[in-house]
């Protein structure tokens, strides 16, 4: 497989990943010149009629999903012997990876990616597009911490087909909800309750259940209540211990409602957790050694007394230079070593108390900052933003990259995290995402190339057809694109509509279809080869005005200009209908055409089976008209030249 190029565009270069249901490549799109993700089904997948028709449907839905925490499927193509993704290629690890490499994760950093999974996950529901497998290896990592989520809607295409892959179905079965292990009814909340096992563990280091084989983990989902956060885990807030195990709820309605009610839970969580407290746990648990704590009756106390040496100090000098010089020349060491403790002591204490208040004062204005509710900045230019959320006490930062966007002018914002509405304290941060405008993109020469290589590539510019403009061309093949309406080279926006005028292949000579009706099968056939035509479909029937085995209906009228070795379908009678059983009738008309002009000459028979034109045609002076009519019981034939009846026949009256 490496080294082999899909669909005329994927060159594969190595196999990155693979599980009981597909492998996945690391391949280069040669048309967009980027890296792409391939996941490849197994060939056991692809025989399944059922399976396919079910994940074509689940893809084709996730391919319209955009967002930031959702990996995007650019391509769905599907052969004789294979079908596979062509995906966004995130350069990362998995969730699992980072549990596997650090043990376990701060709460914070797990509350946020929960909210970031959560985020991608919404946005799916809404589009009615249930993940069914959510677990720390379908959450991607990016190297700037961004959280990519994938394989939405693929389980569900799979049904019960992972219960037969041991490999698949012990990756699942830890994050498996009890309906979904019962073989229940799967919905939004069976999502809430996986992304609430990949919370317990990325906090706790451990999944809720475990077991020798994937049946005994799916039987303690629905059989036995998972062991508390907070006993394995006795440090972690109450909040966040209510949170995950809601989650893991038995029952569905016990759980969030939707995935928006759990989004909020996390960031309310996310915003009440007392750092400062637990900062002060980690520090000071179980520490017995040097750190003190000065009481300010001491340190109070210390400073009288200091005073007091002070003055008495002052006073010896006052009443004699000669004591006081005496005092100095036989005690200058010992005074000297009282005075550098004191120093030291007053040093240490006003340090200690400086970080006292510190810590005091830091607790205070983090505690206290007010409580705001986030401004709507979207679709919002960028200083009228800043302005708006400076009345709230709030700041902005824009995100690192600018994206284009069709409908957001350039300058103006598309995303914003905190959202709309949520309540954050004033020192939190509103990042943005600023919009480049529409993307403007220069158009390839579609010129002499074929058409579906022509719609990737404009599909891939976000570029849509006009107008498919068909002609007859020496020059190009059939189905070749011969010229483009903007020219090539043109800068234009996504979204524009391109003209394309294809190829039909080389005009074919025409040739006129010649009268088969009334014929037999052989002079039929004969008419037809003559012409440089080709026979083609014989159906049988009974016929109202011809009698078995001859021709009673053709493809194409009389006298049609039809393309050289066109085939030509034509009906063979199997007798005249005769339901009342009625005598039939054969009748010869013959017409000489006289006079200076052309003349139409029509036949009208009346039977039976109804009132019918059995002839039609404009004949030039000096022709013979000659034609046979079949009836059924009592008949009345009318014969018209130019519109007048000049004729009228009864038969069988």
């Amino acid at each position: 497989m490496i080294g082999k190029l899909l669909n005329e565009r994927y060159k594969i270069k190595n196999q990155i990943g693979s599980g009981g249901m597909a492998l996945v490549y690391e391949a280069q799109d040669i048309l967009l010149d980027r890296k792409v993700a391939i996941k490849m089904l197994r060939p056991e997948f692809v025989s399944d009629e059922d399976f396919i028709n079910k994940f074509r449907h689940e893809a084709k839905a996730v391919a319209r999903i955009t967002h930031p925490n959702v990996v995007s499927i650019y391509d769905i193509v599907e052969s004789e012997d294979s079908l596979y993704l062509v995906m966004e290629y995130i350069e990362g690890k998995d969730l699992k990876t980072v549990i596997k490499d650090r043990g376990k994760l701060s709460i914070v950093e797990a509350l946020d990616i929960a909210n970031q999974v959560t985020a991608g996950v919404e946005v799916a529901h809404n589009n009615n597009i249930i993940h069914c497998d959510i677990k720390p290896h379908n959450i991607l990592l990016t190297e700037n911490n961004q959280i990519k989520v994938t394989d939405f809607g693929i389980a569900r295409a799979v049904s019960t087909s992972t219960m037969t892959i041991t490999d698949t179905i012990m990756g699942s079965a830890h994050y498996f909800s009890p309906e979904q292990a019962q073989g229940k009814e799967i919905n939004t909340y069976s999502d809430i309750y996986s992304i609430g096992v990949v919370l317990y563990e990325m906090i706790s280091g451990e999944v809720p259940f475990k077991g020798d084989s994937p049946i005994s983990v799916a039987l303690k989902h629905i059989q036995n209540d998972p062991e508390e956060l907070k006993s394995v885990m006795p440090s972690v807030p109450e909040q966040v211990n209510d949170l995950v195990m809601k989650t893991l709820s038995k029952e569905p309605e016990d759980r969030f409602s939707n995935a928006s009610e759990f989004r909020e839970e996390l960031v309310d969580t996310l915003k009440n957790i007392e750092t400062i407290d637990q900062f002060n746990e980690k520090e000071f648990q179980n520490d017995d050694s040097d750190t003190k704590v000065l009481k300010k009756s001491e340190i109070k106390k210390q400073g009288l007394n200091n005073k007091k040496d002070k003055e008495s100090n002052n006073e010896a000098q006052d009443n004699s230079a000669d004591e006081t010089q005496k005092y100095i020349s036989t005690e200058p060491k010992n005074k000297s070593k009282v005075n550098k403790w004191l120093i030291w002591a007053l040093v240490i204490v006003l340090l200690a108390s400086a970080s006292v208040f510190g810590l005091v004062y830091f607790f205070k204005v983090y505690t206290e900052v007010p409580i705001v509710e986030v401004p709507n900045l979207i679709n919002t230019e960028f200083k009228e933003a800043k302005d708006i959320a400076s009345e709230k006490g709030l700041s902005l930062k824009k995100a690192e990259e600018e994206v284009f966007h069709n409908d957001v002018e350039k300058g103006h914002i598309v995303t914003q995290e905190p959202r709309v509405s949520e309540r954050v304290k004033q020192t939190r941060q509103i990042v943005v995402t600023i919009s480049k405008g529409p993307k403007i993109v220069e158009l390839p020469d579609f010129k002499g190339r074929p058409l579906r290589e022509v719609e990737v590539l404009l599909d891939n510019l976000g570029l849509q057809v006009d107008e498919f403009v068909y002609e007859y061309s020496e020059q190009f093949d059939e189905n070749y694109v011969i010229s483009q309406i903007p020219e090539p080279g043109s800068e234009i926006e996504v979204n524009t509509k391109v003209e394309l005028v294809v190829s039909k292949g080389p005009k074919p000579i025409m040739v006129t279809m010649p009268s088969l009706l009334g014929k037999d099968k052989d002079e039929s056939f004969n008419l037809i080869t003559r012409n440089g035509l080709e026979v083609g479909k014989l159906n049988y029937g009974k016929s109202t005005r011809y009698v078995e085995g001859l021709v009673m209906n053709q493809e194409y009228e009389v006298g049609e200009n039809v393309p050289e070795n066109s085939t030509v379908d034509i009906g063979i009678s199997t007798g005249l209908v005769n339901k009342g059983n009625f005598e039939e009738h054969r009748t010869n008309i013959g017409i000489n055409i006289v006079g200076n002009s052309e003349q139409e000459i029509k036949i009208v028979v009346k039977d039976s089976n109804g009132e019918e034109i059995a002839y039609q045609k404009t004949h030039n002076p000096g022709e013979y008209v000659n034609k046979t009519i079949y009836s059924v019981g009592p008949t009345v034939l009318e014969i018209y030249r130019d519109g007048e009846l000049i004729k009228t026949q009864e038969i069988g009256t």
